[in-house]
């Protein structure tokens, strides 16, 4: 009786699990899945901010570096979500975030901090620099920001 029981258990189970990955998404689960991808980002900031403010640029470059590779992981992820029902709005959205990160891990940052490693001022360069920065998280903010907006009330239940 108990062996029946645990079977049927069992049984119940792997048909739950086994619908639970059918191909249809859930706007919520979609929402999610994106949003923890670019919260991983989040830390890689805050590292490099605090890195730069104690001028500590060997942990910069430390923190530079492993941000490059998670944002290679984070863009691989997104574009395997793949979009939602045909629609890829929100994922373009994240994927274009992503890439003006990657774009200023790669170009931006090193600039900047060979600039305060080395102090060879260049107020001139490290502005650009700085700008250009400032511009890419602007950017991911808004653009993510609108484009899941606009995913939640699209999708709302």
């Amino acid at each position: 009786m108990i062996k029946q029981m645990i079977t049927g258990m069992l049984t119940a189970a792997v048909l739950t699990m086994s619908s639970c990955g059918s191909g249809e998404k859930d706007p919520a689960t979609y929402n999610n899945s994106i949003i923890t991808v670019i919260n991983g980002s989040e830390q890689h900031i805050t590292d490099m901010n605090a890195a730069m403010s104690s001028s500590d640029y060997a942990k910069a470059e430390e923190v530079r570096t492993a941000w490059e590779k998670s944002l290679d992981g984070d863009i691989k992820k997104v574009e395997d979500l793949g979009d939602f029902k045909g629609d890829a709005t929100f994922q373009k959205a994240v994927l274009d975030g992503l890439k003006g990160y990657k774009k200023i891990v790669t170009e931006d940052y090193p600039k900047l901090i060979e600039i305060r490693k080395n102090k060879t001022p260049d107020a001139a360069a490290e502005s650009t620099l700085l700008d250009n920065i400032n511009k890419a998280f602007e950017n991911m903010s808004n653009g993510v920001n609108k484009a899941s907006s606009e995913f939640e009330s699209k999708y709302k239940s």
